[in-house]
């Protein structure tokens, strides 16, 4: 069994989304993706590698591929977040540092309206996320 979850594309997520008729179905939806992402083991589950700016914990690494990819794996105390974290790492995962920072996830959170349909803390949350991701993606650039 891998510990990681599959990439998506945008394209991919945004048509997974349009298959819903309402916001109820796709709360559901998110909730069951975060569901189906490998826990991470406690010992990932530190200070050092929690996202800051979340309300509810959520923990995230980074690891690199033989052909030098990254994916990451992450996990919350709280299932819609879990859900949301996994969405952000399937559109992050299995790309180049480059590809990493250049990926405008706004405009797939824009097309499938997810912002309207969360809290403020929680879009808050989910800026630091991705500011996380792309800072990790950073460090390994420059290392």
């Amino acid at each position: 069994m891998s510990n990681r979850v599959e990439s998506i594309s945008a394209e991919e997520l945004i048509e997974e989304f349009e298959l819903f008729d309402d916001w109820e179905e796709r709360y559901r939806y998110i909730i069951e993706t975060g569901n189906s992402m490998p826990p991470l083991e406690a010992k990932y589950q530190t200070e050092e590698n929690r996202v800051q700016g979340c309300l509810s914990s959520v923990w995230l690494v980074i690891e690199e591929t033989e052909d030098g990819s990254y994916y990451y794996r992450a996990d919350s105390d709280s299932q819609l977040v879990k859900g949301l974290v996994c969405l952000v790492i399937m559109l992050f995962s299995d790309k180049s540092a480059d590809e990493i920072l250049q990926l405008d996830i706004n405009d797939v959170f824009e097309a499938i309206d997810l912002r309207q349909h969360i809290s403020r803390s929680r879009s808050n949350g989910l800026n630091s996320m991705i500011g996380r991701i792309k800072s990790l993606a950073l460090e390994k650039l420059h290392t």
